[in-house]
């Protein structure tokens, strides 16, 4: 499978069910915490925590496949509970980014000799700090997720979308751990990933050319400066759904992305978790 395929089959549609029965949509990705050599981790769903802040319920819709990898064709909507038992929230407050367990999503295949097929990233096709200062301001990226909650519905598809980083990508701006793309990011974009995508050549930060290609994980949308009727501008999450409100905002066509980074704290407490299941079924063993 191509690496652009795997990028387009690594995301998924959120439907998250509010209390008062209110239907938003938000963008996620698959993501495998704490892989370990013997291949055990913690299966997940990156998105921001504002996309199921106040959820009773979620549901995926979920590409299927056979043993053997072969596509079906199909899709079925996967649904579940959310509580705090199956979701990671970043211990940061101040950061919106959280990752919900997915493991039920596996286990709801089992014994049918099915799988899901969507393409699970890790660690290794996350950016690191040295390579935030290689980046050049204006870089094409790629974001993936599922604007105003547009999707293929028929073969269960996202959406692609590019733009270029309209900061300078070593820097932390506003002194968080983010940077800015020049994009247009509507409702249902949050939690959308956004990589760095080169294929055939590109040029580096010295001026040479390179030949081959660059994929990373660059980090997650999450907000976007708006100005409003008045002309003030303001700072917020990317929404969920559309609707109605009082004061008319008028989106500038910039995002806010949390950098790669800031998956390390949720790195390091799907370890924890990894450590209690094991250390636990190894007492149950006694």
């Amino acid at each position: 499978m191509h690496i652009l395929d795997q990028l387009m089959k690594s995301v998924v549609r959120i439907e998250a069910k509010m209390g008062n029965g209110q239907i938003s949509t938000g963008s996620g990705f698959a993501y495998r915490f704490a892989v370990r050599e013997d291949g055990s981790h913690v299966p997940a769903i990156v998105t921001n925590k504002h996309v199921i802040d106040g959820a009773i319920e979620i549901s995926f819709p979920v590409s299927t496949a056979d043993r053997q990898g072969n596509l079906t064709g199909k899709f079925e909507n996967i649904q579940y509970s959310i509580d705090g038992s199956n979701v990671l929230l970043h211990p940061d407050d101040s950061v919106d980014l959280c990752a919900i367990l997915s493991a039920p999503i596996y286990n709801h295949f089992k014994g049918r000799n099915l799988q899901p097929a969507i393409y699970s990233f890790d660690k290794n096709i996350s950016t690191i700090e040295s390579e935030f200062s290689e980046l050049l301001p204006m870089e094409e990226v790629t974001m993936i997720g599922y604007p105003n909650g547009i999707w293929d519905s028929a073969n269960n598809g996202s959406i692609a979308r590019r733009g270029i980083i309209a900061t300078i990508p070593g820097d932390d701006y506003l002194g968080k751990k983010q940077f800015v793309v020049d994009m247009a990011c509507f409702p249902g974009s949050s939690g959308s990933p956004v990589f760095l995508a080169n294929f055939g050549s590109y040029v580096d930060r010295n001026g040479n050319l390179a030949v081959g290609s660059r994929v990373k994980l660059l980090g997650v949308l999450y907000a976007g400066p708006q100005h409003r009727a008045n002309g003030e501008i303001v700072v917020v999450p990317i929404p969920t759904s559309s609707r109605p409100i009082a004061e008319t905002s008028i989106p500038n066509n910039l995002g806010y992305v949390i950098k790669s980074l800031e998956l390390e704290p949720l790195e390091a407490m799907a370890d924890k978790l990894l450590t209690s299941e094991f250390s636990e079924s190894a007492n149950a063993g006694h």
